[in-house]
């Protein structure tokens, strides 16, 4: 219970320096968590942690991390016959600094335990936290097949198809990979009507720092609203 809520808090903490692009307090973090790594070296949560918190430090600037600290993560996945809570958050929070291509195997082991089994509604969140940020990585590293592959697969296996947040984010990536305006705005209206206003930072924040076409940011961006 205890590892639960230090992820638990953990997680909350990393999203909030993320939506608020704090560096400082991000950099302050990771620094901490990395000094107590060195303190409990045979501790591998606490490693964790850190690769947790430096992973959302990278993702403000879509960095990708060494290959060591690659392989460290690569290893602990293989290693996973059933996708616990812990092992999901972990994957949610790292995925963005991993070469997509490495993970192919592990997600698709995960959406076939979604098909399989009856997922706790708080796994399923976690699992969608996952395939978002993989489409998001996937695109940033220019993986069209990976993401051509993901996309597929959660089509195939109908993933969370009540959970309108997700389905919104879908359809945000889906239109910048097939270069859809339409899908694009259509994912910005919704997210302004319902009063999405993170959801609609953070659409902003990837057109912006890719530097996609004006017919993406401009005709998007005009109509969300200030915050």
């Amino acid at each position: 219970m205890e590892k639960k809520n230090n992820l638990k808090t953990l997680t909350t903490v990393l999203s909030q320096y993320y939506q608020d692009n704090d560096r400082q307090k991000l950099n302050q973090l990771t620094q901490l968590l990395q000094n107590d790594t060195i303190k409990n070296p045979s501790d591998p949560f606490m490693r964790h942690y850190y690769l947790m918190s430096l992973s959302t430090l990278y993702h403000l600037d879509f960095l990708v991390a060494s290959i060591d600290d690659q392989n460290e993560l690569i290893d602990y996945f293989f290693n996973i016959g059933y996708w616990q809570f812990y092992d999901l958050c972990l994957l949610a929070n790292v995925v963005n600094m991993i070469h997509v291509e490495r993970i192919t195997p592990y997600i698709f082991d995960i959406l076939k335990q979604y098909a399989t089994n009856n997922m706790p509604t708080a796994s399923v969140e976690t699992v969608s936290k996952i395939l978002i940020n993989a489409l998001e990585t996937s695109i940033i590293q220019k993986k069209d097949d990976f993401t051509r592959y993901l996309l597929d697969k959660i089509k195939k296996y109908k993933f969370n198809t009540d959970d309108f947040k997700f389905q919104t984010w879908l359809l945000f990536w889906t239109g910048v990979f097939e270069n859809n305006n339409n899908k694009v705005r259509h994912a910005y209206s919704i997210d302004t009507y319902l009063h999405q206003n993170i959801t609609l930072k953070n659409f902003d924040k990837f057109l912006t720092i890719t530097q996609t076409p004006s017919s993406f940011f401009e005709d998007t961006k005009k109509d969300t609203p200030k915050s």
